[in-house]
């Protein structure tokens, strides 16, 4: 019986995983620095596009968490 409530334990550790706003960030900039160096102009246009679109999501991604982060940390209460 004690081993069924541990894994269960397990599981639920499992399911309660989230990933953070620091780790989409620097999820983020790791791509936007794998693409960095890149020139565009020798690119066929398949890869061009697939290079601006790592930048445009990439640039998204770090508004969106930077913005809820923000928010977060600067929120103003009612009673204030």
């Amino acid at each position: 019986m004690t081993n069924e409530i541990k894994k269960e334990d397990e599981e639920l550790e499992m399911i309660m995983e989230y990933t953070g706003f620091m780790e989409y960030i620097q999820g983020a900039y790791f791509a936007l620095s794998s693409v960095d160096d890149l020139d565009v102009a020798i690119m066929n246009k398949e890869d061009e596009k697939r290079v601006k679109r790592i930048r445009r999501k990439s640039i998204k991604i770090i508004d969106e968490c930077l913005n809820q982060m923000y928010d977060e940390l600067f929120e103003t209460d009612e009673e204030d």
